[in-house]
């Protein structure tokens, strides 16, 4: 151990060569048990110069940072009810990050996650507003140092695993009671066999008697039903009263439209498709865009922020699935979802690049194409592996109807915008990434990697 050199960047750190050294030459850094080691003879890390800590901690927390990181999209997600608890500081940061290996006192806390918002990119998987909630306390905590680290923050990816059913977007908080439709039906539901419940028949061994079925801390904590009634958790909003609610003739002598009901069809007669439903889903993504997602951008926008790069997802699916939808219901060919991150890659891309001509205030970013689904992988309605080389635009006369048609509603946003992507503003360089059958990163296929730049900052070229 004497004789190694040290690594490259840490010839400037001759007490730690000089330790090291020195406990190869007595042997005690490999002879005696751990447990016998006195707690001299672990090296002081921490009481070393700053100027001579910096350059080493740094090296350090970007090796750990580095990893890969193999718990899956899922386990990294930050919950709204992470808002109830939040107080910023920076061993609470790195928790919320999920970067909890960090946090064995304040000070390292603090070294790594100035290494991590400068030189990383945090993957925030949230709802726009618990995002833009929680940055709002970290730019108000009491010491000043919130600022300074949302400044830090060059690059960011965004997810959202934690999707909402758009069905009961937002929660109804009428006259400001917790209730849900169901809860007020009256109808007596057996709730031994409902997730989360606990008693002693069923807790295997756990004979505390614990009733968890509406405590939403537990296994049974679902993003879609948490505390509705507190107003801090969910972005403001106004109900619909029943007299602003229009009924068309005659359906106030008919509420539940018996007198239309005939209850024997001719089967010879095709299938009256109820929307409805879907046009109310569509209705409820709208507002959450609206109560979300630009509030969250115009916030990245302000000078809170020196952001650099956003990365997002964008899916294909697949083509079996795109002809059944565009046949079934023109120009809602993609999920509900999917049109949610086309949505998000708009507000992204108007940042990069403002119609108006103003300041923007992104470098780039940088957008994740890859399946939807299993079954997009094995029927790809998209051709990705000559996007590399014919790019994402998606121009007519290129031989690629029926494609990217995630790219092109993006498109299509922008230019209701003000901002036409024919005309050579934005800049695409489109890399293949090959799928090596590792499946501890809890994906499957290749993807595409696009990063957007703004005209004249680069150029579009294929990267294989």
């Amino acid at each position: 151990m004497a004789s190694q050199q040290p690594e490259a960047g840490t010839s400037s750190l001759p007490a730690l060569a000089d330790y090291a050294d020195t406990e190869a030459a007595t042997g005690s850094a490999h002879s005696t048990p751990a447990s016998s080691i006195p707690a001299t003879s672990v090296f002081p890390f921490l009481e070393l110069p700053r100027e001579l800590r910096d350059q080493e901690t740094t090296q350090i927390y970007d090796c750990v940072l580095e990893l890969p990181d193999t718990r899956g999209e899922r386990a990294l997600r930050i919950e709204r009810r992470h808002l109830k608890y939040f107080k910023p500081s920076a061993a609470s940061f790195l928790l919320l990050l999920h970067h909890e290996y960090f946090l064995l006192d304040r000070q390292v806390a603090a070294e790594a996650l100035e290494s991590l918002l400068k030189n990383h990119t945090p993957f925030l998987s949230c709802g726009p507003f618990v995002l833009q909630s929680l940055f709002t306390r970290i730019e108000e905590e009491p010491a000043g140092q919130g600022k300074q680290w949302l400044r830090w923050m060059r690059k960011i990816e965004l997810d959202w695993i934690t999707f909402p059913n758009l069905a009961i977007y937002p929660p109804n908080r009428e006259n400001g009671k917790d209730e849900w439709p169901w809860e007020a039906d009256d109808i007596e539901v057996d709730v031994e066999y409902v997730k989360g419940f606990k008693d002693t028949e069923m807790s295997y061994g756990d004979d505390t008697g614990y009733n968890d079925e509406y405590d939403y801390e537990g296994d049974g904590y679902d993003d879609n039903f948490y505390d509705p009634v507190d107003m801090d958790l969910y972005p403001s909003f106004e109900q619909p009263t029943s007299s602003m609610i229009q009924q068309p003739a005659g359906e106030a002598d008919d509420p539940f439209g018996l007198t239309t009901i005939y209850p024997f069809s001719d089967p010879s007669s095709e299938p009256d498709h109820d929307t409805t439903s879907q046009e109310t889903l569509y209705t409820k993504l709208d507002l959450l865009i609206s109560l979300e997602v630009t509030p969250l951008f115009t916030y990245f926008s302000s000078p809170v922020f020196s952001l650099s790069s956003i990365t997002l997802p964008l899916y294909f699916i697949s083509k079996s699935s795109l002809h059944h939808r565009s046949a079934a219901r023109p120009g809602y060919a993609l999920p509900l979802k999917l049109r949610y991150w086309v949505a998000v890659a708009v507000h992204a891309l108007l940042l990069l690049c403002p119609p108006d001509g103003g300041s923007p205030a992104l470098n780039e970013v940088r957008i994740k194409y890859l399946a939807w689904d299993i079954w997009a992988n094995m029927d790809p309605s998209d051709d990705i592996y000559s996007m590399p080389e014919k790019g994402v635009w998606f121009k007519d006369g290129d031989g690629r109807e029926g494609q990217g048609e995630a790219f092109r509603a993006v498109w299509n946003g922008l230019f209701e915008r003000g901002l036409d992507v024919s005309n050579g503003a934005l800049d695409a360089t489109v890399k293949l990434v090959q799928w090596h059958g590792d499946l501890e990163q809890w994906r499957v296929g290749d993807e595409l990697d696009v990063v957007f730049t703004r005209a004249g900052k680069g150029k579009e070229k294929a990267i294989q």
